[in-house]
């Protein structure tokens, strides 16, 4: 018997539930309310969520994104990003399960480097761009 199909992440039961709803629900929340609404967020993370979800792959993300064309082993990933070697064999299937990096063809040991290519990683370095602009213009004010 074929086991069905799981869709990653579930579907959230509040993607439908305009902003203001949502933020003004929360506002209104107890205490255990919060703690529940954090426990569905983990349940159902959105896609930066799912990116972010531990503080070293946020590391990652930001040396890979300083090593674009660069083949680099989990070790060397590890220093770049200031985390550790288990940290970097923990999360690498992540990254690349996203197409977020890619295993070098022919590698031995494996190395990996950043897909250029790929739209979350075109989309990373869209949004850096903003977030770059967006601080260097409220400075020049």
């Amino acid at each position: 018997m074929q086991r069905p199909v799981q869709v990653y992440p579930p579907p959230c039961p509040t993607d439908l539930t305009p902003v203001s709803d949502v933020t003004h629900y929360m506002s209104n929340q107890t205490r255990s309310e919060k703690t529940n609404m954090a426990t569905v967020r983990d349940e159902y993370p959105s896609g930066l969520r799912v990116l972010m979800q531990n503080e070293s792959v946020g590391y990652m993300i930001d040396a890979l994104m300083d090593m674009p064309g660069t083949h680099f082993s989990k070790s060397l990933l590890a220093e770049k990003a200031g985390v550790s070697r288990q940290s970097v064999h923990t999360h690498i299937t992540l990254l690349v399960n996203l197409g977020i990096v890619k295993e070098v063809d022919g590698s031995d040991p494996i190395e990996y480097t950043l897909n250029d290519d790929d739209e979350i990683v075109r989309l990373l370095h869209r949004l850096e761009g903003v977030v770059n602009r967006r601080l260097n213009s409220k400075s020049e004010d």
